[in-house]
């Protein structure tokens, strides 16, 4: 294998991993004179955005959530003149119900958040490095 064999495998390879990260960043590359200040750029860049990654939320105690669904399945029961205990297992399996909903319903809008977040970063810094940034 000859040196530019290798460093075209190289080069398509890093081009790869760059386009991993940053995919939602679209860089006017006609303007660009420095390829590697570039790419030294980006990974600067990227590094900045990864710092800034906002902790997950944390699942709810599907517990507390099952003895909060119980009370109020508890009272709704006795309200209805129907068996509090019945009410409060129907309660409980409510309330662990929509908690296990609302945690992935977090957490999915969390990490969509993150990740809109990261590519605004890397965009900023993108731009405030000098490049053309077209999204």
């Amino acid at each position: 294998m000859t040196m530019k064999t290798v460093l075209s495998i190289v080069s398509a390879t890093v081009i790869g991993i760059q386009a991993a990260h940053a995919n939602n960043v679209v860089v006017d590359m006609s303007q660009v004179q420095d390829y590697n200040q570039y790419q030294m750029d980006l990974q600067q860049c990227e590094g900045l955005a990864v710092q800034n990654q906002p902790d997950a939320p944390q699942r709810e105690s599907v517990a507390g959530t099952a003895v909060k669904g119980a009370a109020v399945g508890a009272t709704a029961g006795a309200v209805g003149g129907k068996s509090g205990s019945k009410g409060a297992k129907t309660g409980a399996g409510v309330g662990v119900i929509a908690a296990a909903s609302r945690n992935s319903r977090n957490r999915r809008a969390a990490s969509a958040n993150a990740s809109a977040q990261a590519d605004q970063i890397v965009k900023n810094c993108m731009r405030g490095r000098g490049y053309n940034v077209l999204n």
